[in-house]
């Protein structure tokens, strides 16, 4: 049936890779069920063969692969066009480094970027008229699969599913020409794709009237049975391919990793991230591959400082962004690692804290790690209107490189709440830090100050402030502070930070 065995071939299988012989004997019991079950699902009539449910489509043994860049529905015009890999361009074999692409017109710019970033040349300046069809079959087992040629596809269709064949045939006649990429979406199962190219003399296709034509009864009836035997003629078709497809579309990309796609992603969200420094430089690439600025909403980065050989250690970018304002520098990476429109923006400035900017935005996250601004934006936003105050996202590293610590302010609490809670903190710090140092552990210099730790911290503090950015989708958080230890300290359990009487942000007392 197929060219491997899935029950070892899963990822998230757990099989003993010592004893083979006991693996033989595993994997033939489960062939056996799965037989056994597909026998009784066939013989009960079960339509959803929930055994095959995510095979089906694994033993298409596809020819080519095609990438589909655009979210598609039913009567939607695609188009695909065939490209090169730079490296396989004028070689004999240049088919071995083929890459199909298919795509709606409105997403051209996106192809084009694809085009770019893949270091790919168009083959020719033909394009294939390409369709989408949902397929439900009414079963999945007991046909011939996968099909040899076009006669076989239009046979399955007859016997699973009569109105996606009605579609199909429907589409020859209204699109007499010679190239069809035709991309299937059976149910429960994944994309699947046919290119098929017709002899469109053999076919007769070019002899039914146009669709504008019909009503007036004039030329061609478009009957199935003939259109059936035309299409099925070994002469009609040229050429007939197994395509693979893989959605590189935006909203596969941005909810493939989301627990719940439904609450959406943060394409919808105006962002501001301020400081690109270790943590910002993390999270901005965190938040894009997220959604943030791939939609209609701005994404913009702000940092005044530029990059040196001594933030190498600890930052995302490389050796030539060395001398580049560390905004610009992240911005220009992010827009350069994805085919998708990003609305991204460095700013190669402070962030003003004033609510005129802060109402531009949704969400504002303090990546700077500086108590001055924190408790700057956390006043600021308290003078303005409920209705246009943006979300507050603080996350820095304490303890000289021992704890990342997250704080999200809704308005339930801030900042100073934080450094007011008597159980932790006196003084604006961290008890639990007291035996430390911070002298002996720091260098000082006019202007500068540097704390000596490697980049883990930062990474984890980066990944609980995307956690945290995104809980803001919820319609309900969870938390609104979190903390992760690295010292061997017990953390504290994410929890909803209580305000503090002696808060004096939240209590207008400045």
């Amino acid at each position: 049936m197929g060219w491997y065995l899935c029950y070892v071939q899963e990822m998230e299988a757990d099989w003993d890779a010592n004893d083979l012989r006991g693996t033989y004997s595993l994997v033939n019991s489960q062939i056996q069920l799965t037989l056994d079950a597909a026998v009784a699902s066939a013989i009960q009539g079960e339509p959803d063969d929930q055994e095959l449910e995510g095979e089906f489509s694994s033993y298409w043994l596809p020819d080519k692969k095609v990438f589909l860049l655009s979210d598609v529905v039913e009567k939607v015009e695609l188009q695909c066009m065939v490209a090169i890999n730079g490296h396989s361009a004028g070689k004999s074999d240049a088919s071995s480094g083929e890459e199909w692409i298919a795509y709606e017109k409105e997403d051209e710019s996106e192809f084009k970027e694809w085009m770019k970033q893949r270091e790919l040349t168009l083959r020719d300046d033909k394009s294939f008229l390409t369709s989408y069809f949902k397929i439900k079959p009414s079963r999945l087992a007991g046909v011939v699969w996968p099909p040899e040629d076009l006669r076989s596809v239009i046979q399955w269709l007859t016997e699973v599913d009569l109105s996606a064949r009605g579609r199909i045939l429907d589409h020859f006649v209204n699109n007499p020409v010679k190239r069809h990429v035709l991309l299937f979406d059976v149910h429960h199962q994944d994309l699947v794709g046919l290119y098929v190219e017709l002899n469109i003399d053999a076919t007769g296709l070019n002899t039914y009237p146009k669709k504008n034509n019909r009503k007036k009864r004039t030329g061609r009836v478009a009957k199935s049975g003939t259109l059936i035997s035309c299409l099925s003629a070994k002469r009609s078709v040229i050429k007939f391919i197994r395509i693979g497809v893989t959605r590189a579309d935006k909203k596969t990309i941005l909810s493939r990793n989301r627990r719940r796609s439904a609450i959406g992603n943060l394409s919808t969200q105006r962002i501001a991230l301020i400081g690109c420094g270790t943590i910002g430089g993390y999270l901005a690439g965190l938040l894009l591959r997220s959604g943030a600025g791939c939609g209609n909403a701005r994404f913009d980065l702000y940092d005044h400082d530029s990059f040196g050989p001594q933030n190498f250690g600890r930052h995302t970018l490389s050796t030539a962004n060395f001398g580049q304002n560390k905004a610009a520098a992240i911005a220009a990476s992010l827009k350069s690692s994805t085919h998708l429109n990003c609305k991204v923006e460095g700013k190669s400035s402070r962030f003003s804290i004033d609510p005129e900017l802060l109402k531009l935005y949704d969400i504002v996250i303090d990546a700077t790690g500086r108590p001055p601004v924190a408790k700057r934006l956390a006043h600021v936003v308290r003078t303005m209107p409920s209705t246009k105050r943006p979300k507050l996202v603080h996350g820095f590293n304490d303890g000289n490189g021992r704890a990342s610590k997250v704080l999200i302010d809704d308005g339930s609490c801030c900042f100073g709440c934080l450094l007011a809670d008597p159980a932790f903190y006196k003084n604006g710090l961290d008890m639990r830090f007291s035996e430390i140092d911070s002298n002996e552990e720091r260098f000082v210099s006019c202007g500068n100050t540097f704390t000596p730790y490697d980049a883990a911290v930062s990474v984890i503090t980066a990944s609980m402030m995307q956690e945290a950015v995104l809980s803001t989708l919820e319609p309900k958080l969870s938390w609104t502070y979190s903390e992760h230890m690295l010292d061997g300290n017990r953390s504290r359990q994410p929890r909803h930070l209580p305000r503090q009487t002696t808060c004096k942000i939240c209590h207008d007392q400045h």
